[in-house]
């Protein structure tokens, strides 16, 4: 009954804040309509490639009938970074200026004039005869890793932007770090886990299953492991996105909880250079360096990157320093090289073809400390509670292949045929191997390997958008370790394999079937076909060796409805199924084979965005609630013995919450940020196999609140400084001995303070600035994980 009545009432405050921001919205948008009613807002698809501004605004003219005017001194040597999507007039004008110092006015209906913008360093000139609006107006954002549109104003979807000003401005340095300005996204406690999205990590309540949700770098999809060690590093980044809830009916299998998509800079059909190097405390140094040249005029081009990074955890392991790998234990270190291949042939003006490959080596430091139940004070930050062969130092090794091919039949359908492939290797030496006289040490490593390929076909109508897919994946996994002498009494071997083929058709389509109405239905057809093998043997006797086949189809359907308010201004419901994928495993106590069912989830999900004051404000709101059954957890057949455990599908949970974020030019010199996100998760039905029984507590890692916020002042003169900072609400701690761990709030926050001239910015910025101690994991004070103390750094960043 109690469940009843909770359920009765979130669906109360569900229609409730349904109706309050329906009303809302619908009040706003017809207080702003009359200043939005001169707008030219018919909306078309463009493929403007990145070229000289010269060249792209006269393929803005000939395809939107607009006249531009401007003075060939503004124009001469300037590039444009192009429009590929769906934009209106004016959106398409503000992207293909974007980063060039020049804004518009209208002249009259069907001409605009460009004039210098606002200068917010002294390169710039003042730009009295630019109107106000056009000036402080805010750009239309593109997203990359929606499948159906490229402007955030037409996703449903909770999406969180990071993009390549707030790279740059914020001094957001790796992909984990962008999740500060984010609603309901965090990232995890340790580093062989994932991410955490609306209370869910991406990995799982189950250790060694399907991921539940999606990570891609350039459209190439990672590896669990490729995501937890990989290319983590933002220079030269474009945008990080990330979709919170169910994404299944157009990502698949791996995206119940949502997907995060990095896209890097294009190559450009002009001469560019750009240096940084930094320096801070805890040892830090680092440097990168990109290379951009146009090899055919507009029709070939390749931009080649080079980012490393090194620093010195303060986390102490004196017990550990006679061993070979004692430096490495608490060094975190990183490199990146990428190389990007543009090709827009003449001959075939409507075809485009972008190869990328990448390759990254990826340690990050541990952040696991010994507590009093182990006989240390927190305070002392010892690392080195574990025995030496449990003390692993993993590095992974990344390699990224992506083939992007799109075709344009027409002005209003373009085919995408994307080819991935991505190999993460991860080893796994313990701190003692290699060190004479050591031989109970660990040895391994993890190897996994995933080909994809997906056909696109998108149609962009009057009254119809609709994109229809077929995707194909190959995956492969060989995961082993040996201990060779382990506690002085045996010799352990442990293999295990896995091969996975994934078949799936999709589609989805936007129906205007009155005007100001939309209908929406999708839906993804899914086939998984898995085959592994676990082998374990202890003194060349074999106790594990078995092969397992597990073969299961899906169907997911997405219904849902959209009401544009006008302009600037819209909201939709939208009902979809989501699903983590099925597996197998060994009941080492039985020697029995054991296969578990999928995981699904039905999320509800309320959206609303809309832009404010003349395009100054922009505003996004989603209010969602999902219901998940046949969740995959662990039990115990024998209590207390963990060599009974298997996996079954057990647990039944819920979650609702909501997210908004804002973005505001304030005046012509201040930016602004807030996204404040809501999330009640709790656990309807689970009796895990080591936490005990936890139906009616919350998930783990789910804090209820996260509020951030963040400013930026650019005065005219180059000088510039900017703050963020984040609350996030106490927690439950990921699953460890009863009773779970409670983690109290904390707040971190950041600054950054320097000076632009021309083509140089040198920057002086603190993360956690006020040096905020808190902890992402405690297990009952045995041993607990604690979050990144003060960073100050100092970087100088020159582009030519």
């Amino acid at each position: 009954m109690a469940g009843a009545a909770g359920l009765r009432s979130m669906m109360v405050a569900v229609l409730a804040g349904t109706t309050m921001l329906t009303g809302i919205a619908t009040a706003m948008a017809q207080a702003t309509a009359p200043q939005q009613a001169q707008a030219n807002s018919a909306r078309q698809t463009l493929a403007i490639a990145p070229q000289p501004l010269d060249d792209a605004l006269t393929a803005f003219s000939n395809a939107t009938r607009i006249q531009v005017l401007v003075s060939g001194d503004l124009t001469r040597g300037v590039a444009s970074p192009g429009a590929r999507g769906i934009y209106s007039a004016e959106q398409a004008l503000v992207a293909l200026l974007a980063g060039t110092g020049l804004t518009y006015r209208y002249v009259d209906a069907v001409t605009v004039t460009l004039v210098p913008a606002p200068a917010r360093a002294p390169s710039a000139a003042p730009a009295a005869a630019a109107s106000g609006a056009a000036a402080l107006a805010l750009a239309p954002v593109t997203v990359f890793g929606a499948k159906t549109t490229t402007t955030l104003e037409d996703v449903t979807s909770s999406v969180g932007i990071v993009s390549q000003q707030d790279i740059e401005r914020r001094e957001i340095r790796d992909i984990r770090s962008s999740f500060r300005t984010m609603a309901n996204v965090q990232d995890s406690d340790f580093n062989d886990a994932g991410f955490v999205i609306r209370g869910l990590n991406s990995e799982g309540l189950t250790p060694g299953g399907a991921p539940l949700a999606s990570f891609y770098i350039d459209g190439v999809q990672q590896t669990v492991m490729g995501a937890r060690r990989g290319a983590r590093g933002l220079f030269d980044a474009q945008q990080v996105e990330v979709y919170r809830g169910p994404q299944s009916t157009l990502a698949g299998r791996a995206a119940l909880a949502g997907a995060v998509y990095v896209k890097t800079k294009d190559p450009t059909y002009e001469y560019e250079a750009e240096a940084e190097g930094l320096v801070g405390n805890m040892d830090t140094r680092g440097g990168a360096l990109m290379v951009n040249a146009p090899l055919v005029d507009n029709q070939a081009a390749l931009r080649l990157t080079a980012e490393y990074q090194r620093s010195e955890s303060e986390i102490n392991y004196p017990t550990y320093s006679n061993f070979a790998n004692y430096e490495d234990i608490f060094t975190d270190e990183y490199f990146t090289i990428r190389g990007k291949f543009l090709l827009e042939p003449d001959k075939f003006d409507d075809t485009r073809a972008l190869v990328t490959y990448s390759y990254s080596e990826d340690a990050p430091a541990l952040r696991d400390i010994a507590g009093p139940g182990l006989g240390f004070a927190f305070d002392e930050k010892r690392g080195d509670f574990n025995t030496p062969n449990f003390a692993e130092i993993r590095r992974g090794f990344v390699h990224n292949a992506g083939l992007e091919v799109t075709h344009d039949f027409s002005d209003s359908l373009m085919l995408t045929s994307h080819t991935g492939f991505t190999r993460s290797q991860t080893d796994r030496p313990s701190v003692n191997a290699g060190t004479p006289g050591e031989t109970d040490i660990t040895l391994g490593r993890f190897v996994q390997s995933l080909i994809t390929q997906e056909f696109r076909l998108n149609y962009y109508g009057d009254r119809l958008d609709a994109v229809f897919g077929l995707y194909g994946s190959y995956q492969d996994d060989d995961n082993n370790y040996l201990r060779p002498n382990y506690f002085g009494a045996s010799s352990d071997i442990s293999q295990s394999t896995q091969e996975t083929r994934n078949l799936a058709m999709f589609g989805e389509a936007t129906y205007e079937f009155v005007p100001s109405w939309k209908f929406v239905l999708g839906g993804r057809v899914d086939y998984t076909d898995q085959d592994g093998t676990q082998f374990f043997s202890r003194n060349g006797v074999a106790s594990t060796d078995f092969n397992y086949t597990v073969r299961e189809t899906v169907l997911l359907p997405k219904i849902g409805i959209i009401k544009e308010l006008g302009p600037d201004h819209s909201v939709g419901f939208t009902i979809q199924e989501g699903f983590r994928a099925g597996g197998a495993g060994l009941q080492r106590s039985t020697g029995q084979v054991y296969t578990f069912d999928p995981e699904y989830a039905w999320n509800y999900e309320l959206s609303y965005k809309g832009r404010y004051l003349n395009n100054r404000l922009n505003v996004a709101a989603n209010l969602f609630y999902v219901d998940y059954k046949d969740q995959q957890v662990e039990t115990l057949a024998t209590p207390g013995d963990f060599s009974s455990s298997s996996v079954v599908n057990a647990a039944s949970s819920r979650a609702y919450g909501f997210e908004v974020e804002a973005q505001a030019s304030l005046t012509r010199e201040l930016t602004g940020f807030l996204s404040v996100g809501y999330v009640d998760t709790e656990f309807e039905d689970f009796d895990s196999a080591s936490a005990g029984n936890l139906s009616g507590l919350p998930f783990p890692e789910a804090p209820e609140w996260s509020v951030a916020l963040g400013a930026l002042y650019e005065h005219r003169s180059g000088f510039f400084i900017g703050a963020d900072a984040k609350y996030t609400d106490d927690f439950m701690a990921r699953l460890g001995s009863a009773p779970q761990d409670t983690l109290s709030s904390y707040v971190t926050a950041n600054a950054q303070v320097g000076y632009r001239y021309e083509n140089w910015t040198a920057t002086l910025f603190a993360e956690n600035i006020f040096d905020k101690e808190y902890f992402l994991y405690n297990d009952n004070d045995i041993a607990a994980t604690v979050g990144m103390p003060r960073f100050v750094g100092v970087k100088l960043n020159m582009k030519f």
